[in-house]
């Protein structure tokens, strides 16, 4: 994404009005969010100082990867997991989705519920394969012939599933292992029974890898979060 992010964090791109993380918070909050964990390493004083000002209503915990820099979302998820072990929503910093997908995961009461963005996929994308109305298998490696869909970086954890979502994070953050996703360990879960598909085809987003992804976002998904945030101004 350079030079885009020669002199700050992908999440404070500005999307049209806001930054990526603020469209994140004004999610979290229209689900009851006031409890943040944010994972932080690249120029994380400006991650710090953003939310202080514009969002000082959240009671935000900070831990650091120190090894942001040649590890992936597995370690940073670990070390997330050190100090929380109860229910929570995730998100990847770098995508940018309409409210209404994290307002369709919060029913979720037990399990793993992922938003997935039914459509034919590209190989880099994170794809799941769906049996019986369950999560089977995620990842990018998997065949997108096969493929429900993307996950789209967004998810609810709840009750047991993330008892033994987190140990399966701690159990595989080791040397080795720095480059995986954090979807290697939802893959490697041995009983996916309850992981649930999220069904959020149709509403605005895009996680943000590539410079085209970010023309896409500012120059067309973020004038489906506009409209539909003065929609809800007007209701």
């Amino acid at each position: 994404m350079r030079p885009l992010t020669e002199d700050r964090p992908k999440c404070l791109l500005p999307v049209g009005p806001k930054a990526i993380l603020d469209w994140q918070l004004e999610a979290l909050q229209s689900v009851g969010v006031q409890d943040l964990i944010v994972v932080v390493g690249y120029r994380k004083e400006m991650i710090q100082e953003h939310i202080a000002n514009h969002h000082p209503s959240f009671s935000v915990r900070y831990v650091e990867n120190l090894a942001f820099d040649r590890t992936n979302t597995l370690f940073s998820l670990k070390e997330a997991m050190l100090v929380w072990d109860g229910d929570f929503y995730y998100m990847n910093a770098d995508v940018v989705y309409d409210k209404r997908i994290l307002q369709r995961l919060a029913p979720g009461l037990v399990g793993g519920f992922l938003a997935i963005d039914k459509k034919q996929c590209r190989d880099e994308e994170v794809k799941v394969i769906v049996r019986d109305g369950r999560i089977s298998e995620i990842g990018k490696h998997l065949n997108p012939d096969i493929c429900e869909g993307e996950f789209i970086g967004v998810a609810k954890f709840t009750g047991d599933f993330v008892r033994r979502f987190r140990q399966q994070v701690l159990d595989l953050a080791v040397a080795g292992n720095e480059m995986k996703f954090f979807e290697y360990a939802l893959d490697a879960m041995a009983d996916k029974s309850d992981m649930i598909p999220v069904d959020i085809t149709g509403l605005p987003c895009v996680e943000i890898d590539f410079p085209e992804d970010y023309a896409f976002a500012t120059e067309q998904v973020v004038r489906h979060l506009v409209d539909n945030e003065e929609e809800s101004t007007h209701v």
